[in-house]
């Protein structure tokens, strides 16, 4: 107890010393907070885009499609009653939405281009995705005969709400065409969806590819990694059952990259930290040589000495990690609620699905690992200048000037 009223009455007797180290520590804790916040958020934020938007926590297709998406791999009619009889029953389903997939070509009154269609029951997609919710212009599906798209793709046409379009297929066994009126434009922030998608009714799919069954059934779930194994299990070797990180690869190298560039980083500012609060108590001992003897020549026993610069290098490394931890925190939660603007980067990079703003995400671990970078580190690296203090002879410290 004496030792620590001690060590706390040197730093506030050093205050410009104190501040420094301070000051070192707050900065390297302030910087791996707000830095793995919004590398956890960049994340976080894509799978929250791809998943409530577009593909859904788990999605089945039968064996094969995915490496060759024909309209022949397509679930039958039979086989998909069957199938969404089952998932009825299997808890941790949510929702579920059939929807059928082609290729084709869409024509309006001043030009064309290729997109992807994407047919399904606007009811059952409501219920699986947030698409609807990103309307921005008439209304959502509700019948055969109409088509919703995003606002770029209907700029690209030069198409008006109200106006028709006509898609061209190419069905299982001849090409077909149908005339539908746009009633919608949505803005999703997914480049993919908003440029080369457009969206019609099951019916009108089926219609034009004459397939009656789906290409594949997108799951909303709680937890996809949990139930896949089991769903797997359920349904049978002749049923893929993938999650949302396996349908987008790009998605997952991201993610998985992110981790391990955090850990660089970290270490990085662990280490000037460390040499921050280092060099500092190394001038410390070496200003306060003389008065370090005089406390020796007094009594202090080395120990004590080396526990006396061992408690000053924690309390400054406290407060430095209260400091930076306090500011870190504050600036996240204000990004996780405003967000940061990163629709330069959403339209550079389409196809990860990257929204138009960035939401930090809030975390205990982040100050958690930034109490192990900043403050272990600081501490260990105190360890040295702390021995030589207690190895100083007596009375060649006291002659030092």
């Amino acid at each position: 107890m004496l030792l620590a009223r001690l060590a706390w009455r040197n730093l506030r007797r050093s205050r410009r010393r104190t501040a420094l180290m301070v000051a070192i520590v707050a900065l390297g804790t302030w910087a791996i907070i707000v830095l793995w916040g919004m590398e956890d958020g960049f994340v976080s934020s894509m799978v929250r885009a791809q998943v409530s938007l577009d593909t859904g926590g788990l999605q089945l297709h039968r064996v094969g499609y995915l490496a060759d998406p024909d309209l022949k791999l397509t679930f039958p009619a039979d086989q998909l009653a069957a199938l969404q009889a089952r998932l009825k029953k299997i808890s941790g389903i949510q929702a579920f939405s059939p929807r059928l997939l082609a290729e084709g070509l869409i024509q309006s009154a001043y030009g064309s281009t290729g997109v992807e269609i994407r047919g399904f029951d606007p009811e059952l997609e409501s219920r699986t995705t947030i698409l609807s919710k990103s309307l921005i212009a008439g209304r959502f599906l509700t019948r055969p005969g109409q088509i919703v798209m995003g606002r770029p793709l209907a700029q690209q046409l030069n198409l008006r709400l109200g106006e028709r379009a006509v898609l061209q297929v190419q069905g299982l066994t001849r090409p077909h065409s149908l005339g539908l009126r746009l009633v919608g434009l949505l803005s999703t922030g997914l480049p993919r969806l908003d440029r080369y998608t457009v969206f019609i009714h099951l019916q009108d799919a089926r219609a034009l590819t004459e397939v009656q069954g789906a290409s594949e059934l997108a799951l909303a779930v709680q937890h996809p990694a949990r139930l896949q194994a089991r769903l797997q299990a359920l349904l049978g070797p002749g049923i893929k059952v993938s999650t949302f990180m396996e349908l987008n690869p790009l998605l997952s190298a991201v993610s998985k990259a992110s981790r391990f560039e955090g850990w660089p980083t970290m270490f990085l500012l662990a280490l000037l930290a460390s040499f921050g609060v280092a060099n500092t108590i190394t001038a410390t001992v070496l200003e306060r040589t003389r008065e370090l003897g005089i406390m020796l020549a007094l009594g202090l026993r080395p120990g004590q000495l080396k526990r006396l610069i061992g408690l000053e290098a924690l309390f400054t490394s406290g407060l430095g990690f209260l400091l930076g931890a306090l500011l870190g925190y504050g600036l996240n939660a204000y990004l996780a609620r405003v967000g940061f603007d990163l629709s330069a980067y959403s339209q550079a990079f389409p196809d990860l699905g990257m929204p138009h703003v960035l939401y930090s995400m809030v975390s205990v671990w982040h100050g958690i690992y930034a109490f192990i970078a900043v403050v272990l580190t600081a501490l260990l690296a105190a360890r040295l200048p702390a021995r030589r203090a207690a190895q100083l002879e007596p009375t060649e410290a006291m002659r030092y000037v």
